[in-house]
């Protein structure tokens, strides 16, 4: 018996939490004998095939490190338990326990204080007594050994996907360029909004999805007219906006996957990202690669890909050929083969 960790019910669809939901839903469809124990608070947003059983508590850590695996031994003696965002249980071993990133780690400055020793305490623990650590990319493995000391054989990846993403509709409308992100420091915005800045001779918008987080320090950034600020957005929204915007940047200094590009790639958006070591990875030649911390190189690798379209229409096609590489039930069946050799 599989039991998952449903805390991520009770949190907004993005990011992680799409990660835990669609290999929950992928895993389902495969037939894997699994129920989802969640607190009383899921939200409505979520549409769930798999059966859920809510518990007394709300959505918090209280109710992750001690009414989940309370009801897990109560109910489901013996199950295999498995966190997919957040902190698993400290005190249930029988477990996998996904780390997407650790960031924290990697620049504490990026977080406010009681983030950052919240996990730097706790998930070193929780990585060291579950049975099998999950994580998103080969680059967050060898953080993952590097930062946590966990032996490679320990730790799988299991990548992200966005093969159930609806394709966008073609309209006409505004020119512009498109980034998804929050304000946390790490996604670079100020630097992806002053390159922008510089760009007076282009007829160009730039649109930014998503929102910001308390977790997070971030100063506020200057902006011009030409800059729109969406928040967050629908996903059949999400989906029309990458298949009508010239490019999609990503200027992240840190990852541990980057679920936006692929989105873009499978949504025909051209990339120009971040030469950073987890993008190689993701998206290999289907993008054009800046320097993050150089806002000059990001404008002018903007410009080269907005201003050729011979340009975009290759990175378009090099980049439906490589956003197969990631499915949801590919990865669902990594775990699966896990689930039955542990």
């Amino acid at each position: 018996m599989i039991v998952i960790n449903g805390r991520f019910l009770t949190q907004r669809l993005t990011g992680v939490h799409r990660f835990a939901y669609e290999i929950t839903c992928a895993l389902w469809r495969r037939g894997e004998e699994l129920v989802v124990v969640a607190p009383a608070d899921v939200c409505e947003q979520y549409e769930c095939p798999f059966p859920v059983v809510r518990t007394r508590g709300k959505g918090s850590h209280l109710w992750e490190q001690m009414i989940l695996p309370h009801y897990v031994r109560r109910h489901y003696r013996g199950a295999l338990l498995i966190t997919w965002t957040g902190l698993s249980p400290l005190s249930y071993r029988h477990a996998f326990y996904t780390i997407h990133d650790v960031s924290y780690l990697e620049n504490p400055r990026w977080f406010s204080r009681s983030y950052y020793w919240f996990y730097r305490l706790l998930t070193p623990l929780a990585a060291r007594r579950a049975e099998r650590v999950l994580t998103v990319s080969e680059f967050s493995k060898r953080e993952l050994i590097k930062y946590l000391h966990l032996p490679a054989d320990r730790i799988n990846v299991v990548y992200n996907a966005v093969d159930t993403m609806p394709p966008g509709q073609l309209q006409e409308g505004e020119r512009y360029i498109l980034s998804v992100c929050s304000m946390d420091p790490r996604k670079n915005l100020p630097r992806l909004v002053e390159a922008f800045a510089g760009m007076q001779d282009t007829d160009c918008k730039l649109y930014l999805v998503g929102g910001t987080n308390s977790v997070f320090r971030h100063a506020g950034m200057e902006t011009d007219e030409r800059v729109k600020l969406l928040g967050y957005v629908s996903g059949a929204r999400l989906s029309d906006l990458y298949r009508n915007a010239l490019a999609f940047v990503s200027a992240s200094v840190y990852e541990g996957f980057g679920i936006p590009n692929v989105e873009a790639m499978w949504q025909d958006c051209p990339l120009a990202v971040s030469d950073i070591e987890v993008y190689h990875e993701v998206c290999g030649d289907a993008a054009v690669y800046f320097d993050p911390y150089n806002p000059e190189s990001i404008r002018t690798t903007i410009r080269q890909l907005i201003g050729s379209e011979a340009l975009r229409n290759q990175l378009i096609e090099k980049g439906r050929q490589r956003c197969r590489l990631f499915s949801w039930d590919k990865s669902a069946a990594t775990v699966a083969i896990l689930i039955h050799t542990t």
